[in-house]
């Protein structure tokens, strides 16, 4: 018995250990960048770093800006953002770290680089959106809470990292380990989107829970809560739904 509870004291404080040092990694997944949707046509100058993205449907007095999930290339959506909105110019600017951008990711680096990029891009539209996906989510919030964004759109969105963390490893103190929080939903009160969130109904990855909390935060700036049948965390573009309700939204 004795010999158990050491193996098990052991094996907590390996992992324990292994979190600490490693969270970043548990986090964030960068993917490296494909040119089957085309050449990077774009790029931003952030604090001398150079992050280079995709520009598509340019020339539109309207703007989106994209922030998509942790594992996500985001250049696929390129035909999706095409066919969709056509009204709209779209920049998909993947994070420091991720597709062919240096550096490494963490959540003060990827609010910097958002702001001084909705900055740029907000001199060369009328207006600017935001949609933020998964992990693009805290992204899209805290941009949101901090400069005048004309729409706000969030998919499979939580009300903070910490919190979906805590679900994962509720067997350690979360709240006092983890390095990058993205809380949320403490901005909302700062936020005068008009805002629509899109549910995944068989979500895996964010619980309902963490998207339900994140609701019921919002006030009169929530516009609309889109559930999708049958979708996933990683499938939901893929339901007609979803493209209606993004077309509603952005109208």
């Amino acid at each position: 018995m004795k010999s158990i509870l050491i193996i098990i004291v052991v094996g907590y404080a390996l992992f324990f250990l292994t979190f600490c040092s490693l969270q970043r990694q548990f986090l964030y997944f960068p993917q490296p960048a494909s040119n089957v949707y085309g050449e990077m046509n774009t790029h931003f100058i952030v604090d001398g770093a150079k992050l280079y993205g995709w520009a598509i449907n340019e020339g539109q007095p309207k703007a989106l800006i994209y922030y998509g999930g942790n594992a996500e290339n985001i250049e696929a959506n390129i035909p999706f953002f095409k066919a969709v909105i056509p009204h709209y110019t779209v920049y998909l600017i993947p994070y420091r770290g991720y597709g062919n951008n240096p550096s490494t990711p963490t959540e003060a680096a990827l609010y910097n680089d958002a702001v001084a990029i909705f900055e740029s891009v907000q001199n060369q539209h009328q207006s600017v959106s935001l949609m933020g996906r998964s992990l693009g989510s805290g992204v899209a919030t805290f941009v949101a809470a901090n400069r005048q964004v004309d729409k706000l759109i969030l998919v499979t969105p939580f009300d903070s990292i910490e919190n979906v963390a805590k679900e994962i490893y509720w067997m350690f103190p979360v709240s006092w380990l983890i390095k990058d929080k993205y809380r949320s939903s403490d901005r909302v009160k700062d936020i005068t989107a008009k805002t629509h969130i899109f549910m995944a109904e068989d979500d895996q990855i964010i619980s309902r829970a963490r998207t339900e909390q994140l609701i019921a935060e919002f006030g009169n700036q929530l516009q609309e809560v889109v559930v999708i049948d049958s979708a996933g965390h990683n499938t939901i573009s893929q339901y007609p739904e979803y493209m209606s309700g993004l077309q509603r939204a952005l109208d």
